[in-house]
C-alpha cells in the first residue's frame, strides 16, 4: 500500500472520453479510457483514477480540463460585469473594427460576453506613463460599487485604460467592489500588457468563467481529496488549484496543450527535432507545429471569435473527430462535423443510442475497428447499427470511405495551416499521431502532405494524459515597457524574475526551478510584434532580425528596434523526464486477419496486436495495428517498425 502511494495520474477530459495514465516507480504505465461524464466532469475523474489505480489515491494528480471551454462555447457563463475607463464603453462590441471575413456578406461577429447595459464606466485616467491624470474620488468609488450591485453581478471583471502601466486604480475598485461578495477579475493582475480591447476580452473571459470553475474544482477536491490536484494551462505547464480557480482563462486550451507537451516528447525520443503534433479525439482534431521539440507558444489566441492574450501553445483545431457528425448540405456536398455526437449517446456503433452517422461508424463498417470489440467504459462495437447510420446518407455520398475522404480534407487543410501556410517544409516534419482515431489517418495525410514519416507512441489513445505527467509547473510574467532595444532592461528582467520564482513557489512547486527571458519586439512604426528567446550575450535587435528573416524572407537591419513586452518563464521540474516506452498493453492477442476497406479498394489485411511487439519488429501493410486505446492503419506496401523507444515508426522519405 505504501508503494501505491508514490502513484501519479494524468487525466484528461475529453468530449468523448476521460483519459487517465497512471505511473508509479516498479510498475509499467498503464492507461484508462472511461467515457465523460457532461454533468458533472468530476464523476468521470473519480471514475477513471480508481480504475486505473484502485485502492490507494495517487499522489499528484495532474489533469486537463474542458471546464472554462465548454462553459464559453455554450455560453453557461455566470452573469458578468465589466468596469471600465469612462468613454470606453463599447471597447467590446467596438473591438478592433475589422471584419472576420472580408468578403462574406452575411458573417456574424460573435456577441460580447458582456452586453452593453452591464458595463459600468468609472471616471478616472492613468496616463501611459503610469501616473494618474484624473484621480479616482472615493465619492465615484461609492458610485461604481452600487451600481454595479443594482446589475446584480454573479462575477465582476475591471479593465481599466493604461492599467498595465499603473494599477492603483484598479486595485482601489477591486478593494471596494469585495463587498459585493463576488469574484472579482482584475485586467492589471492578469494581463499587465497594452491593448485596451485584446485586454478587456480576456478580462471579461476570466470572469465569465470564474464562478464554473470554482465549483468545478471545488466539487473535485471533494470527490478525491488525497491527491494534489494541479490543472494544465494553455502555455504548456501545470498551475495550482487556486490559481486554475482564480486565471480559469489560462486554461481554455488545457487538454490540447498537454497532448503537444507530450507529442514534442515522443518526436525526440523517435530522433525528429520537428513535427506536427495531430490529435484525432472524438470531438475534433486539434494541430501545432513543433520545433526543436518543443511547441511554439502564442500570446495571441481565441475561442468562439472571442481574443485572449494569455500564454497558449500553437493550436490550430477544426471540428473534425471521430464522433463528428456526416450530412448534407444544401448543395448536396458531404460534410463532415463540427457537431458531434459527444459521448451521449455518441456514434451509433457504440450502441447507446445514436442514430446520425459519423465518422467511427464510417470505420466501423469499413472494418477497421474489430466488430464487438470493447471499447473504454465497457462499450462494444455494433456493426449493424453504424451501417444502419451510414444508410441515412445518399448513395452519391460515396459511402464510408467518401466519409473517410471528406474528413481527411478536413484535416490535411489543418496540417497546410501551421506548416506549409506558414513556409515550413514538410518534408523535414514528422506526423506524430495520437488520440483515439489519429492512427487511422496518419499514413494517408502524411503521405498527402509529403511528411517524412509518422510516428505513433506506445499509448496514443492516452497522450494528452501522459503530457500531464511530463508537463512541468510553468508561469510566466509580464509587462509592457516601450524602450529601445539598446535600453537598460536589468531593472525590469530581475523584476520579473522575481515575480514569476514567488508565483511558482507560492503554488507550492519544490526543487529546482529554471528561468527563461522572452521579449515581443518589432520595428519601428510596427503595429505587431515578433516573440523572440533572449539568449544570454545576444542583441536583441539581432533576435528581431533573424525572427523577422524567418517569419517573412527578409530582415530590416538599418531600422531602429524596439523592445514592447518583457516576458520571464519560470519552470518547474516534470513528473516524468521522457516518455515511457515500456507499458502495460495487457495480454498480446493471436494475429489474425480480416477484409477491410482502404482508399476505395476492399484488401486483406494483418490485424496485429501490439502488445504482442517488441522493440525492431516489423508490420508491413495492408494491416491493423490493435491496442486498448486505438488502432493503427497501415495502408499496402506501408512499413511500420518498432523503435528503441516503444514507438511505431513509418518511414514515408524512402
Amino acid at each position: 500500500m505504501a508503494e501505491r502511494s508514490q502513484a501519479c495520474a494524468g487525466v484528461d477530459v475529453g468530449g468523448t472520453f476521460t483519459d487517465v495514465v497512471v505511473h508509479a516507480e516498479g510498475h509499467r504505465p498503464r492507461a484508462v479510457k472511461v467515457p465523460t461524464t457532461p454533468g458533472d466532469q468530476a464523476e468521470g475523474v473519480a471514475h477513471g483514477v480508481e480504475e486505473g489505480w484502485p485502492g490507494a489515491p495517487p499522489r499528484l494528480l495532474p489533469h486537463g480540463t474542458t471546464t472554462a471551454t465548454n462553459a464559453v462555447l455554450e455560453r453557461k457563463i455566470a452573469r458578468t460585469v465589466l468596469v471600465t475607463t469612462e468613454g470606453f464603453a463599447d471597447v467590446l462590441q467596438i473591438a478592433r473594427q475589422d471584419r472576420p471575413a472580408l468578403y462574406d456578406l452575411s458573417v456574424v461577429r460573435p456577441e460580447p460576453l458582456v452586453p452593453h447595459d452591464r458595463v459600468v464606466t468609472v471616471a478616472e485616467r492613468t496616463g501611459p506613463d503610469g501616473r494618474p491624470v484624473v484621480e479616482l474620488t472615493g465619492e465615484e468609488i461609492d458610485r461604481v460599487v452600487g451600481e454595479v450591485d443594482r446589475l446584480d453581478p454573479e462575477s465582476i471583471a475591471i479593465s481599466l485604460l493604461f492599467c498595465y502601466a499603473g494599477d492603483e486604480h484598479e486595485r482601489r475598485l477591486a478593494d471596494a467592489l469585495a463587498r459585493l461578495g463576488v469574484p472579482i477579475s482584475r485586467a492589471s493582475a492578469l494581463l499587465p500588457e497594452f491593448r485596451e480591447f485584446e485586454r478587456a476580452s480576456t478580462c471579461v473571459l476570466n470572469a465569465a468563467v470564474e464562478p464554473v470553475m470554482r465549483r468545478y474544482l471545488s466539487n473535485l477536491s471533494a470527490r478525491l481529496p488525497d491527491p494534489t490536484i494541479t490543472v494544465m494551462t494553455s502555455s504548456g505547464g501545470t498551475a495550482g488549484l487556486e490559481f486554475a480557480a482564480s486565471a480559469p482563462v489560462h486554461t481554455l486550451l488545457s487538454g490540447p496543450a498537454a497532448g503537444v507537451v507530450a507529442a514534442g516528447a515522443v518526436a525526440r525520443s523517435a530522433g525528429f527535432a520537428d513535427a506536427i503534433a495531430f490529435d484525432m479525439g472524438g470531438t475534433s482534431t486539434d494541430v501545432c507545429l513543433v520545433r526543436g521539440g518543443a511547441p511554439e507558444v502564442s500570446t495571441a489566441s481565441e475561442i468562439a471569435g472571442l481574443p485572449f492574450r494569455t500564454p497558449a501553445v500553437g493550436i490550430h483545431t477544426v471540428g473534425a473527430g471521430g464522433g463528428s457528425i456526416v450530412w448534407v448540405d444544401a448543395g448536396g456536398a458531404l460534410r463532415v462535423g463540427p457537431h458531434s455526437a459527444g459521448a451521449e449517446p455518441g456514434p451509433a456503433c457504440y450502441g447507446r443510442g445514436g442514430t446520425e452517422p459519423t465518422v467511427t461508424d464510417a470505420h466501423c463498417l469499413l472494418g477497421h475497428l474489430a466488430p464487438g470489440r470493447e471499447l473504454g467504459g465497457g462499450l462494444r462495437l455494433d456493426v449493424n447499427a453504424a451501417a444502419r447510420a451510414l444508410d441515412r446518407l445518399p448513395e452519391a455520398a460515396g459511402g464510408a470511405h467518401g466519409v473517410l475522404a471528406v474528413v481527411r480534407a478536413t484535416m490535411a487543410r489543418a496540417l497546410r495551416r501551421v506548416s506549409t501556410e506558414r513556409g515550413v517544409d514538410p518534408a523535414g516534419l514528422a506526423l506524430v499521431a495520437y488520440g483515439g482515431a489519429g492512427p487511422l489517418h496518419a499514413t494517408a495525410l502524411a503521405r498527402e502532405l509529403g511528411c517524412a514519416a509518422v510516428v505513433v507512441p506506445p499509448a496514443p489513445g492516452v497522450l494528452s494524459a501522459l503530457g500531464l505527467l511530463l508537463a512541468p509547473a510553468r508561469y510566466e510574467a509580464s509587462r509592457t515597457l516601450m524602450a529601445d532595444a539598446g535600453a537598460d532592461l536589468d531593472a525590469a528582467w530581475a523584476d520579473l524574475e522575481r515575480e514569476a520564482r514567488e508565483e511558482l513557489a507560492g503554488q507550492g512547486v519544490g526543487g529546482e526551478i529554471t528561468l527563461s527571458r522572452v521579449a515581443d519586439v518589432r520595428y519601428a512604426g510596427q503595429s505587431h510584434e515578433l516573440r523572440v528567446d533572449v539568449e544570454p550575450g545576444v542583441d536583441i535587435a539581432e533576435l528581431l532580425h533573424r525572427a523577422h528573416r524567418e517569419a517573412y524572407g527578409y530582415a530590416m537591419a538599418g531600422e531602429p528596434v524596439r523592445v514592447v513586452t518583457l516576458r520571464v518563464v519560470a519552470q518547474g521540474e516534470p513528473i516524468l523526464s521522457a516518455p515511457p516506452s515500456a507499458w502495460d498493453q495487457g495480454q498480446p492477442v493471436p494475429e489474425a486477419s480480416r477484409e477491410i476497406g482502404v482508399a476505395g479498394d476492399t484488401v486483406k489485411a494483418r490485424v496485429v496486436s501490439r502488445a504482442g511487439l517488441d522493440t525492431g519488429d516489423t508490420v508491413t501493410g495492408p494491416a491493423l495495428v490493435e491496442q486498448s486505446d486505438t488502432t493503427t492503419l497501415l495502408a499496402p506496401d506501408e512499413i511500420a517498425v518498432v523503435d528503441d523507444a516503444g514507438n511505431l515508426v513509418v518511414r514515408l522519405d524512402a
